[in-house]
């Protein structure tokens, strides 16, 4: 957007802001998120008091992975609206991509107070709880989410996600199902099926399921991986092997990954290649274990107790792995 000086100085301060901040919504839309943000800085010098401006540059910094950048947007916005439910659903978001769960769930709790019936905020929360392990809350939320907005994809995923944790796999599948039945080509919704179908050693179904989630992105190293397990689990190494391969070349890090293949090519007689594999899987694991442990001792430090618990865990399963 470009303007002469005599047309800019007769335009209201506040208009020009505003034209700013609708252009920088266009190219947010449209996945240009740096102009974005120039466009919204614009608005900012010319608005200060734009708080959704602040809300959107927020949004535009978490999209780009500045997730400190965009809670102090969401901090400004909110210091000039306090009831902006969308700021305070952005900061929750940024501290969530941080791991900060538990100032997620209260800045969630915040949205809520304001808008009790808003589904994203219920949906957030849903998440952040579940990442401390608290699924059966995460169900609640997610139906309180879907109460409000029955179509709700991500809520239904979301809800699927916390009865498989909790080993719930039946009840799982009918949530995604139903986010399938309203898009059928979600594809967190297929890839989570296929995995909750190999947990009911429903290996057959699990491959056409996975099949269909890599129609859509072949090069999703989770779906390859988990196609590369059914196989194996089906006694079929020569075809798991390739799967597992090529995820791993997508994603070295996926340790379960590591120990299929390994399991697989000791089946064939494939000594040498099983060893690396294993080594590759233990190496993994014992950086993961250390890294967990530095990251659970500074959250009880700061008195991030739930955290804290939720990361130890984790450590847990990865040596009981």
């Amino acid at each position: 957007m470009i303007e002469s000086p005599e047309v800019s100085e007769n335009i209201p301060s506040s208009q020009r802001g505003r034209d700013y901040y609708l252009e920088g919504l266009v190219l947010g839309r449209d996945g240009r998120h740096e102009d974005a943000l120039l466009a919204f800085s614009t608005a900012l010098s010319v608005d200060p008091n734009h708080s959704r401006a602040w809300v959107a540059m927020g949004f535009n910094l978490g999209k780009l992975g500045r997730y400190e950048e965009e809670i102090e947007c969401c901090e400004k916005a909110i210091s000039l609206d306090p009831v902006c439910v969308d700021a305070w659903n952005f900061k929750g978001f940024a501290f969530g991509m941080l791991g900060r769960f538990e100032d997620k769930v209260e800045c969630c709790e915040r949205a809520l107070h304001i808008d009790p019936e808003n589904a994203a905020a219920w949906n957030n929360k849903g998440v952040a709880l579940g990442m401390l392990g608290r699924y059966e809350a995460e169900i609640q939320c997610c139906d309180r989410a879907l109460e409000f907005r029955p179509r709700y994809l991500s809520a239904w995923v979301n809800r699927g996600y916390a009865f498989g944790k909790l080993k719930w796999y039946e009840e799982e599948i009918i949530c995604y199902d139903r986010a399938l039945k309203i898009y059928p080509f979600y594809f967190s919704a297929l890839t989570n099926k296929g995995f909750a179908l190999i947990n009911l050693k429903r290996y057959k179904e699990a491959i056409d399921i996975l099949d269909r989630a890599l129609s859509i992105n072949p090069e999703h190293a989770k779906s390859l991986y988990r196609k590369g397990l059914a196989l194996s689990m089906l006694k079929k190494h020569e075809e798991a092997i390739p799967c597992l391969e090529k995820a791993l070349q997508l994603d070295p890090t996926i340790a379960d990954a590591w120990v299929v293949l390994s399991n697989s090519c000791f089946m064939l007689g494939r000594l040498e290649e099983s060893a690396r594999a294993f080594d590759k899987a233990y190496y993994i694991d014992a950086r993961d274990v250390r890294t967990g442990i530095v990251k659970g001792l500074s959250l009880l430090k700061t008195g991030k107790i739930d955290d804290a618990l939720c990361c130890f865990s984790e450590i847990f399963g990865i040596l009981l792995r």
